[in-house]
Formats: structure tokens, sequence, C-alpha cells
């Protein structure tokens, strides 16, 4: 047997190597000519990057919330759940993830201004917001066509809106990821409350890995404060491969029980990357590694073990919900409504529940349903 710290190391090296080269920003307008456009809007925590330099937003914390619109065209030649950055100048549009337009939103009047006009004159399910809180040791163009990619590949109608908090994009920085990720807190909470008071019909709340720790610990403190109108449109909260503490979890949904809001949780026993978060906390698993069901029972969840889908261009299994064919394949394709599988306004078994076999109770379970 290799000896611990080895297979650590081995871990940590896939890491690295899985998220590089890193992302840039690289802006081609002509690429609307040739990929399709997807509009992304952004509230950020993070400061202004170098004037000049690939990174809109850089990996320092900022108190101000700020706010963007970006356009973003995904390449026609690539695999379902893929995001590929140009290695070389000029890049190719037909390969590679570009921005084709960006610009920066004033102040919260016009991030209020310019959602509205977004989903002016559209029926209900196209005034849909999705709200992306992207994970640890990612920097700001990895969040943005990551969900530039997600939105493509989902087929989201409505809205999408990333919330960029600013993780130090190192793979070295874990703790620090953490702090930030807690100083976020209040920036989210502050975004989702503007866009409650935007003319979209529902918001569905999506944390991968540590921005689920932001996502949950921002819905707890709103649901402390009350906040109707945000509790009004909040559709549903998902978390993929949530990097959380069992316990701290069950705190953090308890000020939720009266809000009657869908929780889903998808985990997956073979996720590397919460293995080592695991290791280095001296736990047995995480959330989004769970396989002790008892530690949520009772709580008004539906968890979706999703350890046999396969994504090979996913070699940690860590973000397989949108890097998997197989689950792409099921999100978009489900009767034609996306993401629309995670809510139903009457508060019946949606699309997901009832295409899947939920086991019904207390705590909703559904166990390896998507074999490949």
């Amino acid at each position: 047997m290799r000896r611990p710290w080895i297979a650590i190391l081995s871990l940590c090296l896939a890491i690295q190597a899985g998220c590089s080269p890193r992302g840039a920003i690289t802006l081609t307008p002509e690429a609307a000519q040739v990929g399709s456009v997807q509009p992304i809007f952004v509230g950020s925590t993070r400061a202004a990057g170098a004037p000049g330099g690939a990174d809109v937003f850089s990996a320092a914390r900022s108190e101000a919330l700020s706010f963007a619109r970006f356009d973003v065209s995904v390449p026609p030649n690539r695999e379902p759940g893929t995001v590929s950055f140009p290695t070389s100048l000029p890049p190719d549009p037909s390969t590679d993830f570009v921005t084709v337009a960006a610009e920066r939103l004033r102040n919260e009047a016009a991030f209020i201004a310019t959602v509205n006009a977004a989903v002016a004159g559209k029926n209900a399910s196209e005034r849909e917001a999705m709200v992306f809180v992207h994970g640890f040791n990612t920097n700001f163009p990895e969040s943005l066509y990551r969900h530039a990619q997600m939105r493509h590949d989902f087929q989201t109608p409505g809205v999408s809106i990333t919330y960029a908090w600013p993780s130090a994009a190192s793979v070295r920085a874990y703790g620090l990821d953490r702090e930030s990720a807690l100083f976020a807190r209040d920036g989210l909470e502050r975004l989702l409350s503007l866009l409650a008071r935007t003319e979209v019909s529902r918001i569905i709340l999506i944390g991968h890995s540590m921005g689920a720790l932001v996502v949950m610990d921002t819905v707890r403190q709103m649901a402390i404060r009350g906040s109707p109108r945000f509790f009004d449109k909040l559709s549903a909260v998902v978390l993929m491969a949530p990097d959380l503490d069992v316990g701290v979890f069950r705190t953090q949904v308890r000020p939720l029980a009266d809000k009657d809001v869908p929780l889903y949780i998808f985990v997956s026993t073979r996720d590397r990357a919460l293995r080592l978060s695991s290791f280095l906390r001296g736990e047995s698993e995480r959330l989004g590694s769970i396989r002790d069901l008892s530690g949520v029972a009772g709580l008004p969840v539906v968890v979706i073990d999703i350890t046999d889908v396969g994504a090979t261009s996913d070699p940690l299994g860590h973000f397989k919900v949108a890097t998997s064919p197989a689950m792409i394949a099921l999100i978009s394709g489900m009767d034609e409504v996306g993401i629309e599988i995670f809510r139903d306004e009457e508060r019946r078994p949606n699309i997901l529940e009832t295409t899947i076999n939920v086991v019904q109770g207390v705590t909703e379970v559904v166990l390896a349903p998507l074999a490949q």
C-alpha cells in the first residue's frame, strides 16, 4: 500500500494538472458569427484586475459588490461538457471559448435595469434566473466560461448570473479560499436581494464545491432575517459536489424548514477532490461524497448519487453534473424544460423526481440512478 502522503501528493498534482492551462478572457467580437453567444451577468466581490490584463476581476477581495455583463461565444466544435481556452493567439472561435462583448454595469440600479431589459416581454419560464456560485481554485474567466458552458449545454432559459467570489485560484490556497468563501457571503446576499427586486419570476441557486458553503451560509442568514421577497422567488437550491461538513450542513438547513424550498444534492463517492478535502480535515467524507445517508436523515432534501456517471473530461470526478454527457442529456432533454427540472410551483414531484426512482420520505433519496 502506498504511504498516505504519497497518495495525497499524487492527488494534489492531479488537481493542479486538471486546472491548467488557466483560463483567461480573450475578447473576440467576430466570434459572434461562429459560436453560440451566451449572455452572462456577473455580480462579484473580487477586486478589479489590472488594466489591460487577461483577468477582468482579480483574486483580491473587495467589500463592494460590482456588476458586469459578458457575451461568451461557445464554440461549435467541442464535446458537450467541455470548456476550452485558447492556447495561442489569435484564438479559433470554432474550438475556443472567447468573449464577444463585455460591459461594466455602473451600480445596483444599472444591474436591475439591465436584468429587467433582458426579461422584458418574456413568458414566465423565460424570466427564470439561474445563479451559479463557483468552487475552490477557480479564477474569474474559468467561472464565467463554465457558466456559459452550462447555460448552453443545459439549454437554460431566462437569465444567467455568475457570483464570482475571490478564490485565489491556486491548489495551495485551500485555507485562504475557505476564508474568502466566508468573506463572500454578504456579497451573495446582496446580489440575491437585488435579483429578487427585478422582474425575474423564479430564482434557482446553484453552488459547486466550496461554492456550496457560500450558498448555504447565505440562504441560512437570509432565512434568519426573513427576506420574504427573495424566498417568494427562490424555486430551488442545487448543490453540486458540495465541499461541506455534514453536521454543519444540518445547521444550515434548519432555518429553511418553513421556507418550502426544494434542495438537491448531487454526490459521488468517487470524487477525488472531496477525498483530499476529507483527508485534510481528518474526516471520513464530505457532504458531496456521503455514503452514510443517516447524516442527512430527517432533512427536506433530495440526494442524487451520480457515482457511476462517467465524464472523461473530468478526471477528478468533481463536476460531473456539468461535464458528463449523460447528465447533460438528462437535464437538457427532459421534456425540453432544461433546468426547470429542479422546481415545481405546486411542490408536486417534479420531472427529475418522477423520472428517477426517488425514495419518498422526510428525506428523499436517489441512489445510483444514472449509470452509463
